[in-house]
């Protein structure tokens, strides 16, 4: 059984998010998808971690930037795993589970972490397997610049008419949005516009109940996976 959803920084709520551990048991569970957040070390790596700094996650304080990779590899997240390279974790996925990855690059201004990025997913043959997104649009843009058939997603943090005619620019086909902001209206132009919607963070029964009830083609993104599963296939013939 394939559980179509978006395992959101691998299973955060039976894992330390964005680890190897993590992302095998979306992978496990049956995930269609995963999404996993990308930084870049201070050597120039791209590695794996939500925020820009280690300080939630490890034994440690700082900024990612201001660590070599070889620093960073002696760090332990949630006290039992490691921050994986990008290049560990998409060979964990290849030919397993389709991956968003989103280029962390709004508050640190990476230089040239788009051309990382995309230089560790061709160089493991998996352009085709990769949905770039950040809510840096400047990035998207240089993303396209650099990738002319890479798929992109757009993260969007309000309803905005603006999102469309500038996915159709770069040729992006996803758009990303906080669930509580969605309305009929706003799904219909989506489909409309031929863009597969996601909605994050689909993690309550109140808010499943609505996705299905209001937003059944939507892509659900969710830190409960267990949960989500359960769901999916109690209403499987709805949200098919």
């Amino acid at each position: 059984m394939r559980i179509r959803g978006i395992a959101h920084r691998g299973c955060p709520d039976k894992h330390p998010e964005n680890t190897l551990a993590g992302y095998q048991a979306a992978i496990d569970l049956g995930f269609t998808h995963l999404e996993l957040d990308v930084h870049l070390s201070k050597d120039g790596v791209p590695v794996v971690i939500h925020d820009s700094t280690v300080n939630r996650m490890c034994n440690a304080c700082g900024k990612v930037k201001d660590f070599t990779l070889a620093e960073l590899k002696e760090l332990t997240v949630g006290g039992r795993e490691t921050i994986p390279t990008l290049e560990e974790a998409l060979r964990l996925a290849k030919d397993r589970i389709q991956v968003f990855v989103e280029l962390k690059n709004f508050v640190n201004n990476y230089e040239g972490i788009e051309a990382k990025t995309l230089q560790t997913v061709h160089a493991l043959g998996m352009a085709d397997q990769v949905i770039m997104m950040s809510f840096d649009h400047y990035s998207l843009l240089k993303v396209r610049e650099l990738d002319s058939k890479v798929a992109i997603c757009l993260i969007m943090g309000c309803l905005t008419p603006a999102a469309f005619p500038f996915m159709k620019q770069i040729g992006s086909e996803y758009l990303w949005m906080p669930h509580p902001f969605l309305t009929r209206e706003y799904a219909q132009e989506c489909q409309s516009n031929k863009v597969e919607l996601i909605a994050n963070p689909i993690d309550t029964e109140e808010v499943r109940r609505r996705l299905l009830e209001q937003f059944p083609t939507a892509l659900a993104s969710t830190n409960h996976l267990e949960e989500w599963r359960e769901f999916y296939m109690r209403n499987l013939e709805a949200l098919g």
